[in-house]
């Protein structure tokens, strides 16, 4: 064990560190406790064996000092007749062990020996807490991951799903939907063509950044006959109009508790309800149909369309009243066309997720058929993206999405690159790399099962085509179906 030994006697320091020596430790004398201070700030000892009184620093500066340290060493004091109070207060401060001059060699070895012991449990506590913490922390990442994971499936069951946003319009309409998310007593409105994710918006808003046991409704106002309309969304007591029940119902706006009720296509609401929603908005209370009582509105209202609700309200279609409270919290949805940085990042969203559940090999875009992605209009937008890639992948299989599988059902469907009727055919010293990178195994795939497709699957045509051997040929597709299967 390593020790140091403080004594500014010079003597008495070689006399105590040859018999340390002779005991199998390593001994470190010095005489200046000031040196010896600094020393235990550069290196540890697991034991300091040091003089009460000192010129500079006394024994008792010293313990204090190397109490300050992180790692604990043991301190025994060397006491004469007249020190013993000093040695007892010493204890009290944390000395481990104190020795009476003149030093028996037996009551030091005695001392050393229970100090390795000490600091050998010491080690071995440190060395369990470590290993502790550091399981500890390796069971709480699986756990984490475990639970990000959970929190993942339940927001794809719960209609949530990944929101692409590599566009700076769509964060900042991620940013703002969080903002919105922490005060529900804000109405939101939500506009954006068809398809642009305006449901989705509104469940992240309704969610945020993570899960909640609080309801999200949402109903349709386009589908719910005008008639039916103020009892779907209010409720209705008992008796309130023929065919009720005789129970009474609740409305959405109880149902959804302190949770959130979504208002698709609000523009479709009859004319005559906008100043009862107007009111609920403003009040935060409702009646239910035929009721007198007072019900509390928890639920926060988000409000969608499609249309284009200024235009309504300056033709008078809808309430410019109800449209500036609804505006509140407001998010425009730009359609996908205006927005092309998001339109390669989801079409791999769809196709990695179509590949798995039908258990197809697409792994990747051929470059040709994402141009095509990127020129197409998108009438649809987000949603007829999710249908062609899930159409493409149902009807085919391959390592890559080629132009050739895609069908686009909208207006101006782009057609092959160049504005040729075909393809242009390759040649060695006409064509153009990419400005990222080049995956160079992923063409070759592409080669080869254009190939095969030349010759409806016949792998020594195709081999023959490609000028290599059929042999070459099928190791290269046993290679694609190992690593599919990894």
């Amino acid at each position: 064990m390593r020790i140091l030994v403080v004594d500014d006697d010079k003597h008495s320091l070689q006399s105590l560190c040859m018999v340390l020596a002779d005991l199998g430790h390593d001994p470190v004398g010095l005489q200046d406790p000031l040196l010896a201070a600094e020393e235990t700030r550069k290196n540890f000892y697991p034991l300091v064996i040091t003089d009460i009184r000192m010129p500079g620093m006394d024994g008792i500066s010293l313990l204090s000092t190397l109490r300050d340290n992180p790692r604990h060493s043991d301190v025994v004091l060397i006491t004469g007749h007249g020190d013993m109070e000093t040695a007892v207060e010493a204890l009290r401060k944390g000395a481990y062990d104190y020795l009476n001059k003149p030093i028996n060699a037996r009551e030091l070895a005695a001392v050393v020996d229970r100090s390795a012991e000490h600091q050998s449990l010491l080690l071995e506590n440190y060395e369990l807490r470590h290993n502790l913490e550091a399981e500890v922390s390796r069971v709480a990442g699986h756990l984490r991951e475990d639970l990000a994971s959970a929190r993942n499936r339940l927001r794809e069951v719960e209609g949530i799903g990944p929101i692409i946003a590599e566009s700076p319009a769509m964060r900042d309409i991620l940013r703002e939907a969080q903002i919105l998310h922490t005060d529900p007593s804000v109405p939101v409105l939500i506009e954006g063509e068809t398809g642009t994710g305006k449901e989705i918006v509104a469940r992240f808003i309704h969610y945020g950044e993570e899960t909640t046991d609080l309801p999200f409704l949402a109903i349709n106002c386009a589908a719910i006959p005008h008639e039916l309309f103020e009892s779907e969304l209010f409720g209705y007591e008992p008796g309130a109009f023929t065919g009720s029940r005789s129970s009474g119902a609740p409305g959405k706006l109880e149902q959804a508790g302190k949770g959130t009720l979504l208002l698709d296509e609000v523009a479709e609401m009859p004319l005559s309800l906008q100043p009862k929603l107007l009111r609920v908005l403003q009040d935060h209370t409702f009646f239910r149909v035929g009721g007198v009582k007072r019900h509390s509105l928890g639920a926060r209202i988000v409000c969608a369309g499609n249309r284009d609700m200024g235009e309504m309200v300056e033709n008078g279609s809808f309430r410019r009243d109800l449209y500036h409270r609804l505006r509140v919290g407001y998010i425009r949805i730009p359609p996908l066309r205006e927005r092309p940085e998001d339109i390669r990042p989801l079409a791999e969203h769809f196709l990695r997720r179509e590949a798995e559940k039908k258990r197809k090999r697409f792994a990747g875009i051929d470059p040709d058929a994402l141009a095509a992605l990127r020129e197409y209009p998108w009438p649809g937008n987000i949603r007829e993206m999710e249908n062609t890639i899930e159409r493409a992948v149902l009807m085919h299989d391959g390592t890559l999405l080629r132009l050739s599988q895609l069908q686009f059902q909208g207006r101006d469907a782009p057609g092959p690159r160049n504005g040729t009727a075909e393809a242009a055919p390759l040649q060695p010293s006409a064509f153009a790399l990419p400005e990222d990178h080049l995956d160079l195994e992923a063409h070759i795939d592409a080669l080869i099962q254009a190939a095969l497709d030349r010759f409806q699957g016949n792998k020594s045509k195709a081999a023959a085509y490609l000028g290599i051997s059929r042999y070459a040929l099928h190791r290269r597709l046993q290679g694609q179906n190992r690593q599919e299967e990894s």
